[in-house]
């Protein structure tokens, strides 16, 4: 059986008491994983975007980074997995496949707790008060939300997969006997790790997580933009709390050497 070997980063809160954050340092852990047990999962690598510095830096990534990783995992045999959302990815071939009644249909929705209030929730009637302001129609941004597909050079190629939610990436990787998940897309503060088929929920189903850092990027703003600070935030994050990291030049080079 095929293998990658593969040096990970993450941060070991230690169970010590009275520690410093100051001594929180990067650790590292070497894995070995078989490549029929690996996956990439590519969350919304969608084509256009309503923030346009986040649209320009996200494609820049996903043609010099996310593209070379993925060809990376399909010239070893490795799953290549497309989660852009359920809206976009009806749009592609495969689509069905692993799907149940909820990515066919829809999802039932799940009985409503009475409280909080329902105008409370949508900040209606009485509660409106508390509401945020809201930003005057605006065609050209449901238009994007509406016609956004994954970016063409990143589209599925033959033998890629397409999912809607995390309980269809779950029935596919259950079938495939796949443990490590590695991610890539947009956003890193959102969508990746708060997706149903996102890095969080699918460790909470127990499966092994792994980032690729320099394959993804955060929305900013005023205060972060220029240091990018919300992008460096969400990957320590994910080191301290949701799994590991790894950059894409590590882990092309580490399927490079696989037989």
């Amino acid at each position: 059986m095929k293998s990658i070997d593969l040096d990970v980063r993450y941060y070991h809160l230690t169970r010590t008491a009275y520690k410093a954050e100051s001594e929180f340092h990067h650790r590292t852990l070497s894995l070995t994983c078989p490549v029929d047990e690996i996956a990439l999962v590519m969350v919304d690598v969608w084509s256009d975007h309503y923030v346009k510095t986040h649209l320009d830096r996200g494609r820049d990534i996903t043609l010099n980074r996310i593209i070379p990783v993925a060809d990376a995992f399909r010239s070893v045999g490795a799953t290549v997995i497309h989660a852009p959302s359920p809206a976009c990815a009806r749009r592609y071939d495969g689509w069905t496949e692993f799907a149940g009644d909820d990515e066919v249909h829809g999802r039932t929705a799940a009985a409503k707790d009475e409280w909080p209030p329902d105008d409370f929730r949508s900040k209606t009637g009485e509660y409106e008060k508390w509401a945020r302001p809201k930003d005057p129609p605006d065609q050209k941004f449901d238009d994007i939300i509406e016609n956004r597909s994954i970016i063409p050079e990143a589209a599925p190629k033959e033998g890629d997969h397409v999912v809607l939610t995390g309980a269809q990436l779950h029935r596919l990787l259950k079938h495939r006997k796949i443990l490590h998940l590695f991610y890539a897309g947009f956003a890193a503060n959102m969508c990746v790790p708060f997706r149903d088929y996102g890095m969080r929920a699918m460790r909470d189903r127990g499966y092994d997580i792994v980032l690729i850092r320099d394959c993804t990027t955060a929305i900013e703003v005023d205060r972060t933009y220029d240091e990018k600070l919300l992008t460096l935030a969400a990957v320590t994050d994910t080191e301290i709390s949701v799994g590991s990291t790894i950059a894409s030049e590590k882990l092309i080079e580490a399927c490079q050497h696989v037989p």
